[in-house]
């Protein structure tokens, strides 16, 4: 006689089998890819270190090697050299974390190397460092449903710029981005001035204005060196060639200087008029280092019809931090250099002659020369107006002068040359972008 089991005993454990497995292979998982992210997040790290290890040699070479903006040539045999420095660096710091890369590829497991401008308005002028990495993960789990094993691939890229002058070596810039008011706003030139600038470009963030019937040229047009405006421009007077515009506006970073240590070196108004005019008869002295202007002692103010009637500094940074704290220099002898190296003496800033600083509220600059004046070395004025100009011979005006506004005045023929050598310079500089 056959005898039907209606018992359901035993069945659980078929489910709980299937559950146990089913649950480990969730843990097996879980093992792996937290192995794998361990991994992967060590592969990225060694190449984040190989890319900044190659670009902060390269950064190196290039300042050792004095290869500036201006003179920046990818096919230059200063240029190639620091690249190959920089690759051995690269390969050096990756087999440092256990990495085995190799020179100029694009495959991975190795480093790139890309060497070229970027045309914003401005030419950027840049070395891009390319490191990729590739690795696989030891799995206790996943090699059992993958037939691969797991792989890792990371990139790392970091860009190295040449030392350069402020504002990509403009002569002439106007920070100020609002729209022409008048004739007041960004970059003007007054007067009947016949004005040449020479080795850099004039660029304003908003307005270009000439008001008086001015002629302003830049040479050479060739170059590439050219009038850029953001808003409205070529009001009034004759611009050679035509002005371009464009839709960039200079960041900050492009004009940003950092704030020198006045310990010892801070003056007040009358006593940095006293020693820019020694005596009464031709200057044999004149300022020398770094002169910090004191908050609240007045202006820096010396013209015509004053006892000083010139104004002299030779290897000479004069810095204001202080609000409403004018420079006014005018109807007399005004010469300013700058310091040319840190060896200048007393802490000068090398190629800095005046640095208002844009926290300086409400101070402005304004220099009015003769003919026996000279100006060199950069003029920063951030935040503030700068007004500069003179005779119909004003003997040399080789500086690059940033502002808010910046008006250039005078009658006759001038020139505005600007030479990178004596202009303040950004030193190399190094990011990660990715």
């Amino acid at each position: 006689m056959k005898t039907n089991r209606t018992s359901e005993k035993g069945q659980a454990i078929v489910f709980l089998v299937i559950g146990l497995i089913v649950f480990l292979g969730f843990v097996g998982l879980a093992i792996d890819g937290g192995r794998a992210y361990s991994d992967r997040r060590y592969a990225q790290n060694a190449a984040d270190a190989a890319a900044l290890a190659a670009a902060g040699t390269i950064a190196l070479e290039l300042e050792n090697r004095v290869v500036t903006y201006g003179a920046f040539d990818c096919n230059s045999a200063n240029v190639i050299a620091a690249e190959g420095i920089g690759i051995s660096a690269a390969i050096t710091r990756a087999a440092a974390n256990e990495y085995t890369i190799t020179g100029p590829t694009s495959d991975w497991n190795g480093v790139e190397l890309d060497c070229g401008e970027r045309d914003y308005g401005y030419i950027d002028k840049l070395i891009t460092v390319t490191v990729r990495i590739e690795d696989t993960t030891e799995t206790a789990f996943a090699h059992l449903l993958f037939p691969n094993a797991l792989e890792i691939r990371t990139e790392a890229v970091a860009w190295v710029r040449p030392p350069m002058p402020l504002v990509y070596g403009n002569a002439v810039v106007a920070l100020n981005p609002a729209e022409c008011s008048g004739g007041s706003n960004g970059s003007g030139f007054d007067g009947d001035v016949d004005l040449t600038v020479v080795g850099g470009g004039i660029w304003s963030n908003g307005c270009l204005f000439g008001n008086g019937g001015p002629v302003v040229s830049v040479e050479p047009p060739e170059a590439g060196t050219h009038y850029q405006y953001t808003k409205q421009g070529g009001i009034g007077g004759t611009f050679i060639p035509t002005p371009e515009t464009t839709t960039i506006t200079l960041p900050p970073d492009m004009w940003a200087v950092p704030a020198p240590d006045c310990t010892g070196r801070t003056f007040t108004a009358d006593e940095i008029e006293d020693l820019a005019s020694p005596n009464s008869g031709s200057p044999t002295d004149g300022l020398h280092g770094l002169y910090c202007l004191e908050p609240g002692t007045g202006d820096i103010r010396v013209n015509s019809s004053s006892p000083k009637t010139y104004f002299v500094g030779y290897e000479v940074t004069i810095y204001v931090s202080g609000n409403n704290q004018d420079i006014v220099l005018t109807g007399g002898k005004v010469v300013l250099s700058p310091p040319l190296s840190d060896a200048s003496g007393d802490e000068g800033i090398p190629g800095l002659t005046i640095y208002i600083d844009p926290s300086a509220t409400g101070s402005d600059l304004e220099i009015t020369g003769n003919n026996e004046s000279s100006l060199s070395g950069t003029i920063l004025v951030p935040g503030g107006t700068v007004d500069i100009g003179g005779t119909a011979d004003f003997a040399a005006f080789e500086s690059q002068v940033i502002g808010w506004n910046v008006t250039l005045h005078g009658n006759g023929q001038g020139n505005v040359v600007f030479n990178e050598n004596q202009q303040y310079r950004k030193p190399a500089s190094i990011e990660l972008a990715r």
